[in-house]
């Protein structure tokens, strides 16, 4: 993603020569692209902070799959399509004082942390992700935030897309992350009560994960955005996330969290992995403090029955952590508990 790049995307060739030339002109700090061809754009692969798409070119953006664009401003004139009311509205021969005002407000959002308030006090965000989903993934989050409880109040949010954190916890619950989600992001009115869907294993808070996949993939990039929002106001002084695959607004969800903790294991086959997510943040211009780590353990040696995560928090797993915490927080001048 190329820091404050616009693109402008209308089938009105003369209509969108004129626009970019005035936004070239009165926006100097940024990159401005247009296309007037659906094939051309869809086929660019590049990424933008913000799209003035008109409704062919969002339905042709949201037909691909491909998350193109960070912000989407909907192109209208006359004949408003319904389907795309929900986004921010430029109208065509509006005048552009106005739209150059919008633009500026976007860029000044999309330009930090989307998700931060200055007018309150907002968790520490810290995600992780593996690559090649390490089979320790699950219990180095577990360890992480048994550390950051120490520190204050903990909240550990599971959504891998087949979470077995129930498995271990042995506690069942009809209401999930889907249902709070759908509260927060469907629902009018009230707001929904956090502590009814809060759950404690080991004194860590956490929310029950998705029952199964099709849920994950049911979730836009803008529900994600607004859940995000909303769990930077619950008062938690830290909230762990544990990415299981990418999913719609990753790239966004990643920018907002503090710092991201890229979890692989020792071999050239799994670093492969590692140098190609990091490749992927450096393309895309993803900017989000990241902290490799790689696991000198596995669960490989264990034989059948002997996964047992709270022995693996307290055990090696658990003494790793907290030395690399350790360590990674001295160079911050910072600590966390004692060994």
């Amino acid at each position: 993603m190329t820091q404050n790049s616009i693109v402008v995307c209308d089938t009105d060739a003369a209509y969108v020569e004129a626009f970019t030339s005035y936004l070239l002109e009165h926006l100097r700090d940024a990159q401005i692209y247009s296309f007037t061809s659906e094939e051309a754009f869809i086929a660019s692969e590049m990424h933008y902070q913000i799209g003035i798409l008109s409704a062919d070119f969002l339905s042709v953006l949201e037909y691909s799959g491909k998350e193109l664009v960070r912000e989407k401003f909907y192109l209208c004139d006359e004949q408003i399509a319904s389907e795309y009311q929900h986004l921010p509205m430029v109208y065509k021969y509006q005048s552009m004082e106005i739209v150059e005002e919008l633009l500026h407000k976007a860029q000044q959002r999309t330009g930090s942390s989307w998700w931060k308030d200055a007018q309150q006090k907002m968790p520490r965000m810290v995600g992780v992700y593996s690559p090649i989903s390490h089979e320790l993934q699950l219990p180095f989050c577990l360890a992480l935030c048994e550390i950051y409880r120490e520190d204050g109040s903990v909240l550990f949010l599971d959504i891998e897309e087949l979470s077995i954190l129930q498995m271990f916890t042995h506690q069942s619950s009809s209401r999930s992350l889907l249902d709070l989600l759908y509260l927060v992001t469907q629902q009018e009115g009230e707001t929904p009560d956090l502590s009814e869907f809060i759950s404690s294993f080991m004194g860590i808070d956490y929310i029950h994960p998705f029952f199964n996949p099709e849920e994950l993939a049911d979730v836009s990039r803008e529900h994600w955005c607004d859940f995000m929002r909303w769990m930077g106001r619950t008062g938690y002084d830290t909230i762990v996330i544990l990415f299981g695959r990418a999913i719609p607004g990753f790239a966004e969800m990643m920018e907002g969290c503090e710092e991201m903790i890229v979890l692989g294991k020792p071999g050239d086959y799994y670093r492969k992995s590692q140098s190609r997510f990091l490749e992927y943040l450096h393309t895309n211009g993803i900017r989000v403090q990241v902290e490799e780590v790689m696991l000198p353990m596995s669960a490989g040696n264990l034989v059948d029955g002997t996964y047992v995560i709270e022995e693996l928090i307290q055990g090696n797993l658990g003494l790793f952590v907290r030395k690399w915490m350790k360590q990674a927080q001295m160079l911050k001048g910072l600590s966390y508990g004692t060994a």
